[in-house]
């Protein structure tokens, strides 16, 4: 790129310099007469030395601000450049922190015997490891959404219900989401909610007229009201800040003192 502009400033710099004295002589002094257009002295012998003096004066302050543009736009391309890629370190360094912490919460499951190993338990593993090395900050949302409801499946000491998924629109599910956050509410919902089944944790898709809306419910357990709403939550709202220019905004709100709702609210 820096290439392309340094001819862009000197391809037009050399034809100016060449072309531009009998352009400017021959247009003052023969077109604009010819077509009875006089508003200047008669041409004398020291006049090619004054209008060449003029025109370099001229095309100097033209470089000058080709110059000056050039410079100040490599400036800002390496600015943009260092932000992109301050960004990209950022997403990349949030989502590995993520996958960790998101895998240490699956393992604590298996330890407690609430996740039964089978093939497809496995295959959820191998693709959760497979994320971790890939470095890859988003995903799909209908790839997101498939194998958050393996985890569902997983989760067999929890009752989770799911609402309105035939609500969301095709275009919406091409929409991009940093990976694991689904699962990490879920995760979350799950490690903070009450034992048992008695109280489902409610999963539902809501549309409005200018948004779909994501949303998880879920009781909060006696013993955890006052924990916070833990790390795996920290970083999902670290990874969707980039996201609020496509126009994907996150919430997060308690309700009557004893659910902790997540809101995400993709807009057409």
């Amino acid at each position: 790129m820096q290439k392309y502009r340094l001819w862009f400033v000197l391809v037009p710099g050399v034809v100016l310099i060449v072309m531009v004295y009998p352009i400017v002589k021959w247009y003052y002094y023969s077109f604009l007469t010819v077509h009875g257009v006089v508003f200047y002295f008669p041409w004398t012998d020291g006049d090619a030395q004054k209008l060449f003096i003029k025109i370099v004066r001229g095309l100097a302050f033209v470089l000058l601000f080709l110059s000056l543009d050039t410079v100040l736009w490599q400036k800002r391309e390496k600015i943009m450049k260092i932000d992109e890629l301050q960004l990209a370190v950022k997403d990349i360094a949030d989502h590995a922190l993520l996958s960790g912490h998101f895998l240490f919460k699956l393992y604590q499951f298996a330890a407690k015997k609430k996740i039964v190993f089978d093939l497809k338990v496995l295959d959820f593993f191998q693709y959760v490891i497979n994320k971790i090395a890939a470095h890859n900050p988003r995903v799909g949302l209908i790839e997101e959404w498939e194998y958050l409801k393996q985890l569902m499946g997983m989760c067999t000491h929890r009752t989770i219900e799911i609402k309105g998924e035939e609500l969301v629109p095709s275009h919406i599910w091409n929409r991009s989401v940093p990976a694991l956050s689904l699962m990490t509410w879920i995760e979350n919902a799950v490690s903070y909610s009450p034992i048992g089944r008695a109280i489902p944790i409610v999963i539902e898709w809501i549309r409005e007229k200018d948004a779909t809306i994501f949303m998880v419910r879920n009781r909060i357990a006696s013993e955890n009201k006052n924990k916070g709403t833990g790390k795996g939550l920290e970083l999902v709202n670290r990874l969707f800040e980039p996201l609020k220019e496509d126009r994907v905004n996150l919430a997060y709100r308690i309700e009557e003192e004893k659910y902790f709702v997540v809101e995400l609210k993709f807009m057409n």
